[in-house]
């Protein structure tokens, strides 16, 4: 699209124009900007395309950025998976999108399409190929919070669409880092490619649903504001309607899955607060919960977890099932299972079993610290010493008269030395013998 004003480098092999005198228009009399306004605008657009390029630099940074957004998926890592999130390229081409709506583009449109389409495409195959490669392949909760976008996370993504775009106008490059964090867009692409490789379309359909949710709204979001931003040819009030009407028929649509997600979580949460008062209400006291899952299958509700009792009840299954489907009036099938909880006499056995454990590591342990004291310098042979851990004595056989004047007075000190440092033993000088047992 030609226009008056001199182009501006960045359209592929052809000069990007940004639009020329269609690029900007004045809000008094929808007459084109010129001076320093034009060029305000013309270089932003020019930064824009830049960033929508699709070249080495950005297919490094997609692969890289995959690369530890889905390692941090599988390991359920979330500092892991934010560190991608500011490492995408993604959100350039999406900005590029915005803004070519918004300016009626079509170079910059095509490039952006193009960008983000082969951005989108390597980094599904390059988390494809780390999820195969992987052993792991559990459903971590960071993957599992992806499946299941909601008009929430659409909220969010028109925020940050918002906020990336008033970024991009102020030249405040930090607050990019918070619309690149706020708006995952890597982490869904390779939740989708989780889903190819295990086999689960479900998630693969929540990945792909996010990542559309978070495109649209971005895109769509820039564009509006930019045109708020006199970027762009004046248009006729028919035209602005119908551009106004595109954008708000696509984000109704793309809104139905997720009001219908959205609608889904609330009323598993209402399901749940339901069986956890319920399942209070038929505990005895000091009975607790100590896990529950309760899901919706379809228009039944699941319920199974495991209760701490001190006494078990035959009908609790049953007594819940029938307060819950009264409550909600669903099927439900309930699998509670009952463990019961340590009696007082149990407890202080494994205590006192506990201590006598200790105390013995205790004793073994001064055991080594004696042995090692007595025969320091060899002056007293290993087996002319006899430990009795139980009892906690010991005996060193010795023969004064072979050992002479001096030795005698050093294995003496020896002894002595031993004995203050271990004051509940007892060391003493005698024959060997073996260790009395004791009750």
């Amino acid at each position: 699209m030609a226009g008056d004003h001199p182009g501006v480098p960045g359209i592929g092999d052809a000069p990007f124009n940004a639009g020329g005198r269609r690029a900007t228009r004045n809000d008094d009399n929808n007459e084109a900007v010129e001076g320093n306004d034009a060029l305000d605008r013309s270089l932003i657009l020019a930064s824009v395309a830049r960033d929508a390029r699709l070249d080495t630099r950005f297919l490094l940074l997609v692969v890289m950025a995959t690369a530890i957004a889905t390692l941090g998926l599988l390991q359920s890592s979330a500092p892991v998976v934010i560190g991608a999130m500011l490492v995408s390229p993604l959100l350039g081409p999406i900005m590029g999108i915005g803004f070519g709506l918004a300016t009626i583009e079509s170079n910059l449109i095509k490039r952006s399409l193009v960008t983000l389409a082969t951005g989108t495409l390597v980094a599904i195959i390059i988390a494809a190929l780390i999820i195969w490669l992987s052993p792991i392949k559990d459903v971590t909760p960071e993957i599992r919070a992806r499946t299941q976008p909601t008009l929430i996370d659409l909220g969010v993504a028109v925020v940050g669409g918002i906020a990336g775009v008033y970024a991009i106008l102020r030249k405040l490059s930090g607050v990019m880092v918070g619309v690149a964090i706020a708006t995952a867009l890597l982490p869904p692409l390779s939740t989708v490619a989780f889903g190819l490789v295990t086999g689960r379309p479900d998630f693969a359909m929540g990945g792909g649903l996010l990542f559309l949710t978070n495109t649209l709204a971005i895109a769509f979001s820039v564009t509006i504001v930019a045109r708020l931003n006199r970027f762009g040819p004046s248009l006729t009030p028919q035209h602005t309607a119908m551009q106004v009407a595109g954008i708000v028929a696509t984000l109704g649509v793309l809104s139905i899955p997720l009001a219908i997600s959205f609608n889904n979580i609330v009323r598993e949460i209402r399901a749940r607060t339901a069986v956890q008062s319920e399942l209070k209400s038929l505990l005895a006291d000091g009975d607790q919960i100590d896990s529950l899952n309760v899901r919706l299958e379809g228009d039944a509700i699941e319920i199974d977890g495991v209760v701490l009792v001190d006494d078990y009840a035959g009908q609790l299954n049953q007594q819940l099932e029938a307060k819950v489907r009264g409550d909600l009036d669903r099927d439900v099938r309930v699998n509670l299972a009952q463990l019961r909880k340590q009696t007082n006499a149990a407890a202080q056995l494994e205590e006192r079993l506990s201590g006598r454990i200790a105390m013995l590591e205790q004793r073994d342990e001064e055991s080594r610290a004696i042995l090692a004291g007595l025969t320091v310098g060899g002056l007293v042979a290993r087996d002319r010493i006899l430990i009795d851990a139980q009892a906690r004595k010991v005996v060193v056989e010795r023969d004064r008269d072979a050992e002479g004047e001096q030795v005698a007075a050093a294995v003496d000190r020896v002894m002595a030395a031993v004995q203050a440092n271990h004051p509940g033993w007892l060391l003493r000088q005698g024959a060997l013998a073996a260790p009395t047992p004791t009750e």
